[in-house]
């Protein structure tokens, strides 16, 4: 520094001494020069720094600044019914509108206001969005045509429009808890979740360019592959029998005043679901908005604890009770497979007055000693209770566990309760013989429907399923959903007489199920009243004491098509399942047979219905 110092005095002095006017121009413009020559030389000794040692991640910081790492999503698949053309849930595009974020000396009132007024918001809300996010805020979902178009013409800075998918479903609460729901982009209930890998398909990261403003993806020669799509999920719902499934179940809670109910279709041939409802139910479509108090409300719960109005629940899987009478039936294949009763064996009814234990039981058909058949088909506690000690906890345990209870029966939706059912170790004296009416352990209404589909089906038991195939976006067919290897649990012998009994119950003058026979079908069936819990379903000011009331039946008896369960929760008007859930059972049949190509036979009437067909 000191011999630059010098150099510059030195010339500076010669430059003076000489005084004249070239020498003075001479001298600057060396300086000028140099000047130049030494600032080129820096710069070019720069850009070959750049160039060779920094050029990558000058690059780098040159692509953030124009491009955008983003995440190309394949669409989520479709669910369809068992024709493949009925779509219960479809993936459709909508907008929303975002804030990105803005410096700090930018008027985000005026923002606010400008927004506010075209989305019919209110102004302070979105003025509150936008003070307290840096960078990113939603401000609305959903956007209608009129909206985009607004907010398109107002061309606010940092506030823009984002395509993103929604999901559609076209039927509204009709299967709504059976199909379920999608929160962020995945399955969060039903067959939405539980089918979530396949439906929602593959992702795949790439760079894009932005303007700007960060507006307008330019999307040239850009396109989302369709190998990224989920798959299409074919289910095994009949649209018809569902509807008029959810209708009649509609129907009969406002009747009877009911807090709710549920009802399953299986064919006994496939164990296919073909319907399954509960009532009330949600509309996926405003899930969030129905479902977030009642989850607030059961947080922390169990299953047992739906009084039978969350329609956000699947209550055919989740909702867990005593089985009642419809569980006698078996008992009677308990019976019946140890050979410690026949049909004709005789059981005593007491008059339709008895003590189990040290509790009173009393029978709406007074009794004496009868067969057992008759037993199911009038629906005699103290009968039954008489045979559950005949055949003995070991070998009643044993069968109801082959049947399937006390465990998931592993039906194609998440869940499921398993119910319970203690080892018969744990039984005590009375146990067997109140377990033998339908009391002492607990189950749902799809472990019902399954252990009765496995008698139909002549004691071989499947694993029943709501859904049939997954397809690829072109319709072929990538796996199909089989119900699973077949296991027989009971002899076809055994299987024959427990559908004899309760062919009687309903198609016999006096059978509890009579309600239940179906003009120009037969069928076959066994109702079932059982006690609910009187503090989780007491309602106030209300003196009648909460039942669920359930009939099981098949149809037709000579070639069964249809396997039936329904249940109505708490009805206050009927006091008996012959009386509330035989006729829903009946209409079912009535309405869905013909769907399936059986027609009546005319010969075949429904008659002897002037009783009360009651029955327990």
């Amino acid at each position: 520094m000191t011999g630059l110092s010098s150099w510059w005095i030195r010339l500076k002095r010669q430059a003076d001494g000489e005084g004249g006017l070239r020498e003075s121009t001479m001298f600057r413009m060396t300086v000028v020069v140099g000047v130049l020559v030494v600032g080129f030389g820096w710069v070019l000794a720069r850009a070959a720094v750049y160039q060779v040692r920094d050029h990558e991640a000058i690059e780098r910081d040159g692509d953030r600044r124009i491009q955008d790492l983003v995440t190309v999503r394949g669409e989520r698949g479709r669910i369809l019914d068992r024709t493949g053309r009925g779509s219960l849930a479809v993936t459709a595009s909508s907008t929303s509108a975002v804030f990105y974020g803005a410096p700090l000396y930018v008027n985000r009132g005026e923002i606010a206001y400008s927004v506010a007024a075209a989305l019919g918001l209110r102004a302070e809300d979105v003025l509150a969005r936008l003070l307290t996010s840096e960078s990113f805020a939603l401000i609305k979902k959903g956007l209608t045509d009129t909206e985009v178009a607004t907010l398109r013409r107002l061309d606010l800075r940092f506030v823009h429009l984002v395509p993103e998918p929604s999901r559609l479903y076209a039927f509204g609460s009709v299967l709504g808890p059976v199909v379920g729901t999608v929160l962020d982009g995945r399955g969060n209930r039903g067959l939405e979740a539980f089918y979530d890998r396949d439906l929602r398909g593959d992702s795949s990261e790439m760079r894009v360019l932005r303007d700007a403003r960060r507006r307008g993806l330019i999307e040239s020669g850009l396109e989302r592959p369709e190998s990224l799509d989920g798959a299409d999920l074919v289910l095994n719902i009949h649209p018809q029998i569902q509807f008029h499934l959810e209708s009649e179940l509609e129907v009969k809670v406002e009747e009877e005043k009911a807090l709710g109910a549920m009802g399953v279709v299986l064919d006994p041939a496939t164990f296919e679901v073909l319907a399954m409802a509960s009532v009330p139910a949600m509309d996926p479509n405003e899930a969030g908005r129905v479902c977030g108090e009642h989850e607030a409300t059961d947080a922390g719960t169990t299953a047992t604890a739906d009084d039978g109005t969350n329609p956000c629940r699947n209550k055919v899987i989740s909702f867990v009770f005593e089985p009642g009478s419809v569980a006698k039936v078996f008992a009677l294949a308990a019976g019946l497979e140890s050979g410690r009763l026949r049909l004709d064996t005789p059981v005593d009814g007491h008059q339709g007055s008895c003590m189990v234990g040290h509790f009173p039981v009393t029978d709406a058909k007074k009794l004496g000693v009868v067969p057992v058949r008759d037993a199911i088909k009038y629906s005699s506690n103290c009968a039954m209770s008489e045979a559950g000690r005949i055949i003995g906890a070991e070998a009643l345990r044993g069968t109801l566990a082959r049947l399937g209870f006390g465990r998931a029966t592993g039906v194609d939706l998440p869940g499921e309760a398993a119910g319970v059912l203690r080892p018969a170790a744990r039984w005590r004296g009375t146990d067997v013989m109140v377990a033998a009416y339908g009391y002492s352990y607990s189950a749902t209404q799809m472990q019902i429907a399954t252990a009765l589909t496995a008698i139909v089906n002549d004691g071989v038991l499947r694993t029943p399923r709501v859904a049939r195939e997954l397809r690829d976006p072109d319709g072929r067919t990538l796996r199909t959903l089989g119900p699973g290897d077949p296991v027989r649990v009971l002899s076809s012998r055994t299987a024959a007489a427990v559908k004899e009994a309760m062919t009687a119950v309903v198609m016999e003058e006096g059978g509890t199920g009579v309600r239940g026979r179906p003009a120009g079908y037969t069928a076959a069936g066994k109702t079932g009243t059982a006690r609910l819990n009187r503090r989780t379903f007491a309602r106030p000011g209300s003196a009648t004491k909460p039942h669920i009331m359930t009939f099981a039946g098949f149809a037709p008896v000579e070639d069964p098509r249809l396997v039936v369960v329904v249940s109505v929760v708490a009805p206050q008007v009927h006091p008996y399942a012959g009386q509330v859930a035989a006729p829903v059972f009946r209409a079912v049949v009535e309405r869905s047979l013909p769907l399936l190509g059986v027609a009546p036979t005319p010969e075949r009437t429904t008659v002897g219905l002037e009783g009360p067909g009651g029955g327990q």
